[in-house]
């Protein structure tokens, strides 16, 4: 019987063979003049559609575009990522009893994979936006904020380490395989249009006296297929694309557009998040102090997860993470679809989802604390994998 290190070794053999491979055919594809560079011509699929949109920072549609915040679009990314892994593992935690996740060996193998494709589907549908407009650097931490959850993931190999290391593998010949199919990507900038909040002489009702101004046009534009150098006469209402992005400290302050479906999934899927890690201490502070003699997976700490996990996200919501000029803009942003409520129902699902992952599933758990887990999660899972592909192919 092979061994668990053997087992990893062709895994990792094949995965390897297969991801390479496929990178030196996709930079075929991508590099269309053979340049050895990703020209922003190159990647024309985003800006293709939303050049020529307009941006509406007033209470858009689900289908319009408007601005997102480069600090809020960083942080909500790993957030969101974190949820699809989250998502992935809950549910390969109730199908535990199937052939493929039976035997410890390669159980955490098939889940890492899983998560691996998650990914990618989130990827192409739910941030596509945020993946054309984001640099191989930020998606080492994209994805690999997707296989943090593996740590609820309950069919572990004995060797428990062999997890990190299958993961971090996995992550080292993704970014390996990017870094060969798609050399050189573009900046954001070159990308998306870019905003950056200014103070006005002119007051602004609940801008504090202040505005998102245009401050960077790419480039190259599209027309029928064909990709333009604009000349100087025909964009002077336009601002340049600027040759570099400002310092990190200065990210509160500038934004880039951005397809409001997609900033609100990424607010579902990070309000998710919030509620699974406040859930997860909760459940683990109410389990290990002995409080109402309770265990860690029990319906009293369900019951204190999801009230914990409703203050922290009123909290946030209320004051916001990223200043309160940025949080003001987001509100609007999203002002058609009850972002608060939405954020507080989610959370407090994240939280009632994650209780019963804490320990190895069994019999001997609460029932109500099992169905409740189940019923949010299958709710979840509509919220993001559905609603995302819905909205992608309508726009």
């Amino acid at each position: 019987m092979l061994g668990e290190w053997a087992i990893f070794g062709i895994f990792a053999g094949a995965a390897a063979t297969l991801q390479l491979s496929f990178s030196f055919i996709f930079l075929r594809k991508f590099d269309k003049n053979a340049d050895g560079e990703i020209q922003v011509d190159e990647v024309p699929s985003f800006m293709k559609i939303t050049q020529d949109m307009d941006v509406n920072m007033e209470k858009p549609g689900y289908a319009e575009l408007s601005i997102l915040n480069l600090w809020r679009c960083f942080v909500e990314a790993m957030l969101h990522s974190f949820c699809y892994g989250c998502l992935t593992v809950f549910s390969l935690n109730y199908m535990i009893d199937f052939i493929m996740l039976k035997d410890r060996r390669y159980a955490y193998l098939v889940a890492c994979l899983m998560i691996h494709m998650t990914c990618m589907f989130m990827c192409k549908f739910a941030t596509n936006g945020i993946h054309v407009s984001t640099s191989h650097v930020i998606h080492f931490f994209y994805y690999g904020f997707g296989y943090i959850p593996l740590v609820f993931f309950s069919r572990r190999p004995e060797r428990e380490y062999m997890v990190v290391i299958a993961a971090l593998f996995l992550l080292a010949i993704y970014i390996v395989g990017r870094y060969i199919s798609m050399p050189s990507y573009p900046g954001i900038q070159q990308v998306c249009r870019l905003y950056e909040y200014q103070l006005s002489d002119i007051s602004v009702d609940d801008n504090h006296g202040g505005v998102w101004k245009l401050k960077s046009t790419p480039s190259v534009r599209f027309w029928d297929g064909e990709d333009t150098s604009p000349d100087e006469e025909s964009w002077k209402v336009y601002p340049k694309e600027i040759s570099e992005l400002p310092s990190y400290r200065q990210f509160a302050k500038w934004a880039f557009t951005c397809p409001v479906y997609e900033i609100m999934n990424t607010h579902i899927s990070s309000s998710f998040t919030i509620g699974v890690l406040s859930g997860t201490v909760t459940s683990l502070l109410v389990g290990h102090s002995g409080l109402f003699n309770a265990g860690v997976v029990s319906n009293e700490s369900l019951g204190f997860s999801v009230l914990i996990a409703a203050l922290v996200v009123l909290v946030i919501q209320g004051n916001g993470l990223y200043g309160r000029v940025e949080n003001e803009m987001h509100s609007r942003t999203l002002g058609k679809f009850r972002p608060k409520t939405v954020a507080f129902s989610v959370a407090i699902m994240g939280a009632a989802a994650v209780v019963i992952h804490l320990e190895p599933i069994s019999d001997d758990h609460p029932v109500i604390t099992y169905w409740v887990g189940f019923g949010v999660l299958a709710v979840n899972l509509l919220l993001t994998f559905v609603l995302s592909v819905w909205a992608k192919l309508r726009h």
